[in-house]
């Protein structure tokens, strides 16, 4: 079982294989955070700190999805990636057809002054609408992927912790060596990031990784 341990995983969902539902194409993105994980040697400090044999569930990780539908799960690991389209009102005419507020499976747009309105409190930035929208009046926005911390099931789970922010893909490995950083620093006996963050408050890891 231990030679199976590699220390970390790293899964994404069907996006990269063509996916018609990605909110944002960024291929590489998985090899990359791998490589980062590599240097870190999750194995070998986890073989320290762990008592007994290393199993499967003791490795860290991250899990990538291409778009809300989530299918890799993100929101159960060390570390979720979302990917994220966020609309933006331009100044093109409304043609008035509707189609945005049709296709939105979270009802977050509305009509004010002929014109859309996205609700910023339930758009999940899925880029559905702007697909459909005819006019230009609806465009891309801020683009990349959210990011949430601190995911887990077991014995006491808990869905993992949105940060504010859409960030863009050269972003990420930067934002991913903080959080690995952040968790060898305070992993005592193995326990997962989300217990840490649970322990030590969601105000200091977001300290460490945003600057």
């Amino acid at each position: 079982m231990e030679d199976e341990v590699s220390g970390y995983q790293v899964e994404t969902c069907f996006g990269p294989g063509g996916c018609p539902n990605r909110a944002v194409i960024c291929e590489g993105l998985a090899e990359d955070i791998g490589k980062r994980l590599r240097t870190w040697d999750l194995k070998a400090f986890l073989k320290k700190i762990v008592p007994g044999p290393l199993k499967i569930h003791h490795e860290f990780r991250i899990s990538i999805s291409d778009c809300p539908n989530a299918c890799s799960r993100p929101q159960i690991v060390d570390i979720g990636l979302i990917g994220a389209c966020h609309p933006v009102v331009t100044d093109e005419i409304c043609s008035d057809c509707g189609a945005c507020v049709k296709t939105c499976r979270e009802e977050a747009i509305s009509f004010v002054d002929d014109a859309p309105f996205v609700d910023g409190k339930k758009c999940l930035s899925c880029g559905k609408c702007i697909a459909v929208c005819p006019s230009g009046t609806l465009r891309a926005g801020r683009s990349g992927y959210r990011i949430l911390l601190g995911g887990k099931l077991g014995r006491h789970p808990h869905l993992a912790t949105e940060l504010p922010e859409i960030f863009k893909k050269d972003e990420i490995p930067e934002i991913i060596d903080r959080c690995v950083e952040y968790y060898k620093n305070h992993c005592i006996g193995g326990e997962r990031l989300g217990e840490i963050m649970g322990k030590n408050g969601m105000e200091k890891i977001l300290k460490k990784i945003i600057s």
